[in-house]
């Protein structure tokens, strides 16, 4: 039906596939396992460095999407990249705020952001994006700003 080549080099510019979004979450859920369970948090340097290296140089350039991609089955449903950025941006932030906390040694803190993501990874692989829930109540909250000041 499809060739595999065709899911691995698509060339789109407002969408991204969902086995490329599926990659990229299963990678930071098995870091965060591998990191629980070595007691390790600073394996989560990984997944931190692959989400700096997707948000700067483009999803083409996330580790996880080249290494687990051609693992998982094509789909022709997309992500759209507003989303995923939003995304990405959120996640880096419970990185940082997992091994800040590490470092500080506020381990609660640290198991509670551990926690919030592994949530938020889990409900997207299961098919709902707390990201993408809170992005739109994000716009709604700020249409409603705009729309009281006029």
């Amino acid at each position: 039906m499809f060739r595999k080549n065709e899911f691995l080099n698509i060339d789109c510019t407002d969408e991204v596939p969902m086995h490329w979004v599926r990659a990229n979450q299963s990678g930071i859920l098995v870091s965060i396992i591998v990191s629980v369970l070595t007691a390790s948090p600073w394996v989560l340097t990984i997944p931190l460095f692959v989400q700096l290296c997707g948000r700067f140089f483009g999803v083409r350039k996330n580790a996880f999407v080249r290494l687990i991609a051609p693992m998982l089955p094509p789909s022709l449903k997309t992500e759209s990249r507003v989303l995923l950025r939003f995304n990405n941006l959120l996640a880096i932030i419970f990185l940082v705020c997992i091994l800040g906390s590490y470092s500080l040694g506020m381990i609660i803190s640290a198991y509670v952001f551990t926690a919030m993501l592994t949530t938020a990874v889990v409900l997207a692989l299961s098919g709902f994006c707390l990201g993408c829930f809170m992005y739109f109540q994000w716009k709604q909250f700020r249409a409603r700003q705009r729309a009281a000041e006029l």
